[in-house]
Protein backbone atom coordinates (compact mmCIF):
# COMPACT_ATOMS: atom_id res chain seq x y z
CA UNK A 1 0.00 0.00 0.00
CA UNK A 2 2.90 2.72 0.92
CA UNK A 3 4.77 1.63 -2.55
CA UNK A 4 1.39 2.48 -4.34
CA UNK A 5 0.78 6.15 -2.76
CA UNK A 6 4.53 6.48 -3.14
CA UNK A 7 4.76 5.70 -6.96
CA UNK A 8 1.34 7.98 -7.36
CA UNK A 9 2.79 10.77 -5.86
CA UNK A 10 5.89 10.75 -7.88
CA UNK A 11 3.81 10.61 -10.80
CA UNK A 12 1.46 13.63 -9.66
CA UNK A 13 5.14 15.34 -9.24
CA UNK A 14 6.35 14.70 -12.57
CA UNK A 15 3.67 15.78 -14.33
CA UNK A 16 3.51 18.83 -12.72
CA UNK A 17 7.18 20.03 -13.29
CA UNK A 18 6.41 18.59 -17.13
CA UNK A 19 3.57 21.14 -17.35
CA UNK A 20 6.04 23.69 -16.08
CA UNK A 21 8.69 22.90 -18.72
CA UNK A 22 10.87 25.82 -20.00
CA UNK A 23 12.16 24.29 -22.42
CA UNK A 24 12.17 26.65 -25.49
CA UNK A 25 11.91 25.61 -29.59
CA UNK A 26 11.41 28.84 -30.77
CA UNK A 27 12.05 32.83 -31.07
CA UNK A 28 7.88 33.40 -30.41
CA UNK A 29 7.68 30.56 -27.53
CA UNK A 30 10.62 32.50 -25.39
CA UNK A 31 8.65 36.05 -25.92
CA UNK A 32 5.42 34.10 -24.59
CA UNK A 33 7.50 32.91 -21.57
CA UNK A 34 9.27 36.25 -21.13
CA UNK A 35 12.67 34.74 -21.72
CA UNK A 36 13.20 37.26 -24.25
CA UNK A 37 11.85 40.55 -24.30
CA UNK A 38 11.24 42.44 -28.02
CA UNK A 39 11.54 45.41 -28.35
CA UNK A 40 8.73 46.96 -30.33
CA UNK A 41 10.05 49.90 -31.24
CA UNK A 42 13.23 48.16 -32.46
CA UNK A 43 11.66 47.96 -36.42
CA UNK A 44 10.49 51.71 -35.83
CA UNK A 45 14.26 52.66 -35.55
CA UNK A 46 15.55 50.77 -38.15
CA UNK A 47 12.94 51.55 -40.32
CA UNK A 48 14.24 55.38 -39.78
CA UNK A 49 17.77 54.63 -40.05
CA UNK A 50 16.93 53.10 -43.48
CA UNK A 51 15.08 56.07 -44.42
CA UNK A 52 17.68 58.42 -43.18
CA UNK A 53 20.10 56.18 -45.16
CA UNK A 54 18.02 57.00 -48.46
CA UNK A 55 17.51 60.30 -47.94
CA UNK A 56 21.57 61.00 -47.67
CA UNK A 57 21.93 59.17 -51.07
CA UNK A 58 19.43 60.79 -52.84
CA UNK A 59 20.80 64.17 -51.14
CA UNK A 60 24.10 63.38 -52.80
CA UNK A 61 22.80 62.19 -56.10
CA UNK A 62 20.70 65.72 -56.22
CA UNK A 63 24.10 67.77 -55.45
CA UNK A 64 25.79 65.35 -58.01
CA UNK A 65 23.17 66.70 -60.69
CA UNK A 66 23.13 70.48 -59.89
CA UNK A 67 26.92 70.71 -59.51
CA UNK A 68 26.46 68.55 -63.29
CA UNK A 69 24.47 71.42 -64.05
CA UNK A 70 25.84 74.44 -62.68
CA UNK A 71 29.31 72.85 -64.78
CA UNK A 72 27.29 72.74 -68.40
CA UNK A 73 25.26 75.92 -67.84
CA UNK A 74 29.22 77.39 -66.89
CA UNK A 75 30.75 75.74 -70.02
CA UNK A 76 27.67 77.15 -71.99
CA UNK A 77 28.57 80.85 -70.76
CA UNK A 78 32.07 80.61 -71.27
CA UNK A 79 31.76 79.45 -75.18
CA UNK A 80 29.15 82.09 -75.34
CA UNK A 81 31.59 84.47 -74.03
CA UNK A 82 34.19 82.68 -76.08
CA UNK A 83 31.89 83.36 -78.87
CA UNK A 84 31.29 86.74 -78.42
CA UNK A 85 35.12 87.47 -77.65
CA UNK A 86 35.68 85.99 -81.85
CA UNK A 87 32.63 88.00 -83.24
CA UNK A 88 34.32 91.20 -81.62
CA UNK A 89 37.49 89.92 -83.12
CA UNK A 90 36.50 89.04 -86.04
CA UNK A 91 34.43 92.66 -86.72
CA UNK A 92 37.33 94.35 -85.79
CA UNK A 93 39.81 92.67 -88.53
CA UNK A 94 36.90 93.30 -91.07
CA UNK A 95 37.11 97.06 -89.91
CA UNK A 96 40.73 97.15 -90.82
CA UNK A 97 40.07 95.18 -93.82
CA UNK A 98 37.22 97.77 -94.88
CA UNK A 99 39.61 100.85 -93.78
CA UNK A 100 42.61 99.96 -96.31
CA UNK A 101 40.02 98.91 -99.51
CA UNK A 102 38.70 102.40 -99.15
CA UNK A 103 42.26 102.92 -100.17
CA UNK A 104 42.06 101.16 -103.65
CA UNK A 105 43.25 102.65 -106.62
CA UNK A 106 45.90 105.24 -104.58
CA UNK A 107 49.15 106.08 -106.01
CA UNK A 108 52.16 104.66 -104.44
CA UNK A 109 53.78 107.89 -102.05
CA UNK A 110 57.12 107.17 -100.21
CA UNK A 111 55.97 108.01 -96.70
CA UNK A 112 52.75 108.64 -97.29
CA UNK A 113 49.52 108.51 -95.20
CA UNK A 114 46.63 109.51 -96.75
CA UNK A 115 43.99 109.61 -99.88
CA UNK A 116 47.09 111.72 -101.66
CA UNK A 117 49.16 108.45 -101.97
CA UNK A 118 50.63 106.51 -99.15
CA UNK A 119 53.58 103.45 -98.86
CA UNK A 120 52.96 99.82 -98.06
CA UNK A 121 53.84 100.19 -94.34
CA UNK A 122 51.27 103.86 -94.22
CA UNK A 123 48.31 102.11 -95.77
CA UNK A 124 49.18 99.43 -92.52
CA UNK A 125 49.36 101.88 -90.14
CA UNK A 126 46.46 103.76 -91.43
CA UNK A 127 43.98 100.68 -91.68
CA UNK A 128 45.10 99.56 -88.58
CA UNK A 129 44.47 102.92 -86.25
CA UNK A 130 40.70 103.15 -87.60
CA UNK A 131 40.31 100.45 -85.29
CA UNK A 132 42.09 101.78 -82.36
CA UNK A 133 45.25 99.96 -83.01
CA UNK A 134 48.97 101.70 -83.15
CA UNK A 135 51.40 100.45 -85.58
CA UNK A 136 55.33 101.00 -85.88
CA UNK A 137 56.00 102.94 -89.14
CA UNK A 138 58.28 100.83 -90.68
CA UNK A 139 57.37 97.65 -92.23
CA UNK A 140 59.91 96.20 -90.45
CA UNK A 141 59.41 96.65 -87.37
CA UNK A 142 55.65 96.00 -87.64
CA UNK A 143 56.91 92.15 -88.86
CA UNK A 144 58.18 92.26 -84.80
CA UNK A 145 54.75 92.98 -83.89
CA UNK A 146 52.15 90.27 -83.25
CA UNK A 147 51.68 86.26 -83.59
CA UNK A 148 53.14 84.10 -86.26
CA UNK A 149 50.70 82.29 -87.83
CA UNK A 150 50.97 79.66 -90.87
CA UNK A 151 49.54 80.61 -94.43
CA UNK A 152 46.70 78.14 -94.41
CA UNK A 153 45.71 79.73 -90.92
CA UNK A 154 45.56 83.02 -92.11
CA UNK A 155 42.55 85.31 -91.25
CA UNK A 156 41.43 88.96 -92.96
CA UNK A 157 42.68 91.56 -90.58
CA UNK A 158 46.72 89.42 -90.21
CA UNK A 159 49.28 91.46 -91.40
CA UNK A 160 51.28 89.75 -94.93
CA UNK A 161 55.05 90.31 -95.53
CA UNK A 162 57.63 90.21 -98.12
CA UNK A 163 61.15 90.59 -98.99
CA UNK A 164 60.92 92.17 -102.59
CA UNK A 165 64.88 93.30 -102.08
CA UNK A 166 68.38 91.61 -103.06
CA UNK A 167 69.30 92.24 -99.21
CA UNK A 168 66.88 89.35 -98.16
CA UNK A 169 65.23 91.52 -95.33
CA UNK A 170 61.54 92.41 -94.66
CA UNK A 171 60.97 95.57 -96.71
CA UNK A 172 57.12 95.27 -97.70
CA UNK A 173 53.61 94.66 -95.97
CA UNK A 174 50.23 93.99 -97.06
CA UNK A 175 46.65 93.32 -94.95
CA UNK A 176 45.10 89.87 -96.11
CA UNK A 177 41.63 90.61 -97.36
CA UNK A 178 40.79 86.51 -97.41
CA UNK A 179 41.59 82.87 -97.38
CA UNK A 180 39.89 80.80 -99.94
CA UNK A 181 40.87 77.37 -99.60
CA UNK A 182 44.66 77.99 -98.82
CA UNK A 183 44.54 81.27 -101.88
CA UNK A 184 45.76 84.16 -99.43
CA UNK A 185 44.62 87.65 -101.25
CA UNK A 186 46.20 90.77 -99.41
CA UNK A 187 45.65 94.79 -100.66
CA UNK A 188 48.84 96.86 -100.46
CA UNK A 189 50.51 99.47 -101.65
CA UNK A 190 52.32 98.37 -104.96
CA UNK A 191 55.18 100.81 -106.52
CA UNK A 192 53.74 100.50 -109.75
CA UNK A 193 50.06 99.97 -109.35
CA UNK A 194 49.15 102.11 -106.09
CA UNK A 195 47.11 100.12 -103.86
CA UNK A 196 45.73 96.68 -105.07
CA UNK A 197 44.76 93.71 -103.85
CA UNK A 198 46.74 90.42 -105.29
CA UNK A 199 46.99 86.63 -104.48
CA UNK A 200 49.86 84.64 -102.75
CA UNK A 201 49.34 82.43 -105.56
CA UNK A 202 50.79 85.05 -107.92
CA UNK A 203 54.64 83.80 -108.62
CA UNK A 204 56.28 87.62 -107.83
CA UNK A 205 54.58 87.20 -104.27
CA UNK A 206 54.71 83.87 -103.60
CA UNK A 207 59.01 83.43 -103.96
CA UNK A 208 58.82 86.56 -102.15
CA UNK A 209 56.79 85.96 -99.55
CA UNK A 210 57.87 85.93 -96.04
CA UNK A 211 55.88 85.56 -93.31
CA UNK A 212 52.10 86.25 -91.59
CA UNK A 213 51.46 87.62 -88.11
CA UNK A 214 48.17 88.52 -86.24
CA UNK A 215 47.69 91.67 -84.77
CA UNK A 216 44.20 91.12 -83.22
CA UNK A 217 43.16 88.53 -81.37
Amino acid sequence: MKKIIYFTLLSIAFASCKSKSNIVTSKEVAIEKGIYEYNKDKSIVIAKKAAEKKAKKEQKEREKQNAAIVKKEKQKKENLDTKNSKSILDIQRGNVVESAKEFLGTPYRYGGTSSNGLDCSGLTCTSYKKADIELPRTSIAQSEEGRKVKKAKAKPGDLIFFKTSRKNVINHVGIVTENNDGEVKFIHASTSSGVVISSLLESYYEKAFAKIKRIIE
